[in-house]
């Protein structure tokens, strides 16, 4: 179901009327242009009052497609949005009228009401058909009819094979604020997980719908995922034709029906082979997506940090984030960590907590790859002088010879009888080539 031409063409004609009007009071010291702006909008609930001031309207003539967000709207891209969304009504109706029972909704927000949230999906699919409305509202239409006609608002809860459990997490944020949605594929039992697509396909689609239920859609507020695709233990022989054949289903679906939703993808434990390959077709990306990518080196854990905190990094990727079943051990904690390089045949020591009296502390840390010789936590009391005689002063707490990455997150609780301070030390020595990254933390209980 489309608006009619004649309802389209008063529409635009009423709508230029008012455009002109808006004019006049700009240029008698009327309204300012971030207040006409939101006129044009007109958001019901009042959305964008204390979004960052908009360009003036009537410096541009053409709506530009990185303006298309609400806290960026100028008047022409303001104009796009009221069109589309005189379409959208027509749309959603149309949806319910081949599909009654459907629940006119779009990762969780009603498209029959004007509200701040159904605004940002609109812009996503304005940005997504580079400004042209038509086709923003063919898209549009075409998402809605997919979405009732395959009932995926249910698919989040719905109960899927035991082979496609366990190899994803919704995580984050990312430090753009972005959630992250991390797949890991090096144990997946391949001819299960890719024999049937269209399975394979709602298996991901369950994921990505968890992951949008992240989202705010608020002006202002991240509109796009965070996805980590770990590739650790995956074979060369990883793109036979039934993973090909799946993958290529899932392409399809994300690109047509989740417009505006990759906003970083980052690959880990990338194996080098890969990687050669994807530099050599990257030419043909698109620069605006070529700089979506972000590929690392087998266990660089150091520049997955730079992007995800490591208490948001599963403990399988060398981070601090737990199994579910060990929420209670990590709820424990919210100290930020201490991301800790130490170089081959060297030892790095850290402050982890300083005690002003007694007190109960939690403590944790790790390896976050390959080994390393050893460590050791000690308790300093206040006052205890440096050099090699602080540490026959220190209380050893915990130490090992010889720390491994499959170990995970090594933590324990300490009381300190007075004021000091517990320090770790981190030990490779007994590596001649490699730096090794670790992690530590504690807190007060």
């Amino acid at each position: 179901a489309v608006v009619s031409r004649s309802k389209l063409r008063a529409y635009h004609a009423g709508g230029r009327a008012a455009a002109q009007r808006r004019r006049r009071r700009l240029t008698t010291g009327g309204l300012t242009g971030c207040h006409a702006a939101r006129r044009v909008m007109s958001l019901e609930n009042g959305a964008g009052e204390d979004a960052p001031t908009r360009r003036a309207i009537g410096h541009q003539s053409k709506a530009e497609r990185e303006n298309c967000y609400l806290h960026k709207l100028g008047e022409a891209e303001a104009q796009k949005l009221a069109e589309l969304r005189a379409m959208a009504t027509s749309i959603v109706a149309g949806v319910l009228e081949e599909w009654p029972s459907w629940r006119p909704e779009l990762w969780g927000i009603d498209m029959r009401e004007r509200s701040e949230a159904s605004d940002v999906l609109l812009l996503k699919f304005l940005r997504a058909a580079d400004v042209d409305v038509g086709r923003a509202g063919e898209r549009l239409r075409d998402t809605l009819r997919f979405r009732a006609e395959e009932k995926i608002g249910q698919l989040a809860g719905a109960n899927l094979p035991d082979h496609f459990l366990g190899h994803d997490i919704i995580s984050g944020p990312d430090v753009d604020g972005r959630p992250v949605m991390i797949s890991r594929y090096g144990q997946m039992d391949n001819d299960r997980v890719f024999g049937d697509t269209d399975a394979f396909v709602k298996y991901r689609l369950q994921v990505m719908e968890k992951a949008m239920a992240e989202l705010n859609f608020a002006s202002g507020e991240p509109e796009d995922l965070c996805q980590v695709h770990d590739y650790s233990g995956v074979s060369l022989l990883f793109k036979t034709p039934e993973v090909k054949a799946g993958v290529a289903a899932m392409t399809k679906v994300f690109s047509d029906h989740y417009p505006e939703t990759k906003g970083k993808t980052i690959f880990v434990n990338f194996p080098g082979v890969f990687s050669k390959l994807f530099q050599a077709f990257s030419v043909f990306i698109p620069e605006r997506t070529r700089k979506k990518f972000l590929i690392l080196a087998e266990d660089d854990q150091e520049g997955l940090f730079r992007q995800i905190s490591p208490t948001k990094v599963p403990e399988a990727l060398g981070g601090l984030l737990r199994p579910v079943e060990d929420a209670e051990a990590r709820a424990q904690l919210t100290a930020t960590p201490q991301v800790v390089t130490v170089g081959p045949r060297t030892s790095r020591e850290v402050d982890l907590l300083e005690f002003h009296e007694p007190g109960q502390s939690s403590w944790e840390l790790r390896v976050c790859a390959l080994d390393l010789s050893s460590y050791e936590l000690r308790f300093f009391p206040k006052g205890s002088s440096s050099g090699s005689s602080e540490e026959a002063s220190g209380e050893i707490v915990a130490s090992s010879q010889g720390l491994k990455a499959s170990e995970g997150v090594i933590s324990g609780t300490f009381r300190a009888s007075q004021a000091g301070t517990l320090r770790c030390r981190f030990n490779n020595e007994s590596s001649w080539l490699r730096s090794k990254t670790c992690l530590c933390r504690a807190q007060l209980s």
